[in-house]
């Protein structure tokens, strides 16, 4: 896997990829990226740490400019991992700063077919399409973003329900769209569902097994290994917030039919898989992958129209 990694990125090419211009392609296309990626990444890449999965995983993209109003010139720089898009809004701003580096809200895009081109994402947009592609589990099962926008009202999810608190989640997400209930987990208390409080002050529902992973201690990279650190010291840099529900469905992974646990935030998916070893129970969908290949690859959605086929909530 750590050589397939390295492939991935030492890529090395120049091509114009549709109205998006490919700047350069080094294993990082910019140190701050780099420096991001190191802190949760490096020390798996060299097998130092072997007790959680990636943040960010491999490069899928070199570096690229896309279409942000406000940035200079009208496009920001950004690069694809496998799980997650980095980007540089102005490089002029403060490098040192947390929020120099940002990461795409690409759940979000994918599940509208909305493509954010500026700040405010209510109006500055194109439509791409909904994206048609398996967002847990292989590759063709369900649910899709697409299949998630009734599940999304165009926000982070309301306030939990306090008498839920503490209990198992037990909602499950047929495959036709309906829901039900799933109780073999039950006796999980990593499925009990916690909360979390926003920026907003508002606590949202999050089951405990996300929780403990947006919260866990392990080995870092600052210049130098770093033991027993907060992983993601600021979760709203890595995750943002929950905008769905957590649910249950039944999906296939590795050719297999396995019921996951999943909860949808604005810049990550995360599953809870009990069939998996401890350590790797959670684990983060491949956002960046996948909407790199709905917007510029062989795309499963049709192409842009100038409409959006069905009313969107309004992000």
């Amino acid at each position: 896997m750590r050589q397939l990694v390295r492939a991935a990125m030492a890529l090395v090419a120049v091509v114009v990829v549709g109205s998006v211009v490919v700047l350069a392609t080094p294993q990082f296309g910019d140190s701050a990226f780099e420096r991001v990626w190191k802190r949760q990444d490096l020390l798996i890449e060299t097998a130092e740490v072997t007790d959680r999965s990636w943040t960010w995983g491999p490069a899928v993209s070199s570096l690229l400019e896309e279409e942000m109003k406000q940035s200079p010139g009208g496009h920001r720089r950004v690069q694809y991992f496998e799980k997650s898009r980095m980007e540089i809004n102005d490089p002029n701003a403060d490098a040192s700063d947390l929020w120099y580096v940002t990461n795409g809200l690409l759940p979000i895009e994918m599940i509208t077919g909305r493509m954010q081109t500026g700040y405010d994402y209510s109006t500055e947009y194109k439509v791409r399409g909904q994206a048609r592609v398996s967002a847990v589990g292989d590759a063709g099962t369900y649910p899709t973003y697409a299949d998630l926008l009734p599940f999304y009202s165009g926000q982070p999810i309301e306030a939990v329900d306090t008498s839920k608190l503490n209990q198992p989640v037990t909602t499950l997400l047929n495959n036709n769209g309906s829901l039900g209930e799933f109780t073999d987990f039950t006796g999980d208390p990593l499925t009990n569902l916690g909360q979390a409080t926003g920026p907003d002050g508002v606590n949202r529902g999050i089951p405990q097994a996300f929780l403990d992973f947006m919260t866990m201690y392990g080995s870092v990279y600052e210049d130098r290994p770093l033991r027993g650190q907060r992983v993601f010291p600021e979760p709203l840099f890595v995750f943002g917030l929950p905008i769905t529900e957590p649910y249950w469905v039944q999906s296939t992974v590795g050719g297999t039919e396995m019921p996951i646990l999943f909860q949808v935030f604005e810049r990550r998916v995360l599953t809870y898989n009990p069939a998996n070893p401890f350590s790797f129970r959670v684990e983060m969908g491949n956002v960046g992958k996948h909407y790199y290949e709905w917007r510029y690859g062989a795309s499963p959605t049709p192409p842009a129209t100038a409409t959006p086929e069905e009313p969107y909530p309004a992000p």
